[in-house]
């Protein structure tokens, strides 16, 4: 009896770490490019990967921790972060994308969206524009809005 209560017990702990590592797979994290202190990462079940450079945490205890482990998401527990793809080519769908806060400019082009996209983020903070370098020229991947949780 024993030894059926061990390989319960042991396939248990073995189904529980391949869903560890497969979710580790599916949101990118082993193929995470070095990235520098206080950069967080974002990844989101549409392909969409960020790493924030100049992120405003509340929580900056594991800013120089392992880059596996440095979520925006756990870092700043009181917002929730809302990933907007752009469309792009099929080939950059799942490409780590480098992600500082809008300038100015930026801040204008977003009233110029459509109405239903504002509508959409009316109430959400602006955080960042996400970028991939593709041959020296920069394309814009998407944009990530937080709202606090509630």
């Amino acid at each position: 009896m024993k030894r059926w209560m061990f390989r319960i017990l042991l396939l248990g702990v073995l189904g529980i770490a391949s869903l560890w590592v497969y979710d580790f797979y599916r949101a990118g994290i082993l193929s995470l490019p070095d990235i520098p202190d206080g950069a967080y990462t974002l990844s989101y079940k549409n392909g969409f990967r960020a790493i924030v450079l100049d992120a405003d945490v509340s929580d900056p205890i594991g800013r120089d921790g392992p880059k596996y482990f440095r979520s925006l998401g756990v870092a700043n527990r009181d917002r929730k972060y809302l990933g907007v793809p752009f469309d792009v080519q099929p080939w950059f769908k799942e490409a780590w994308s480098w992600c500082k806060s809008p300038t100015e400019q930026e801040k204008a082009e977003l009233e110029r969206m459509p109405d239903d996209f504002r509508r959409k983020v009316a109430n959400a903070r602006f955080e960042a524009v996400c970028r991939i370098d593709v041959d020296g020229t920069d394309v814009v991947r998407g944009l990530i809005f937080s709202v606090p949780r509630l």
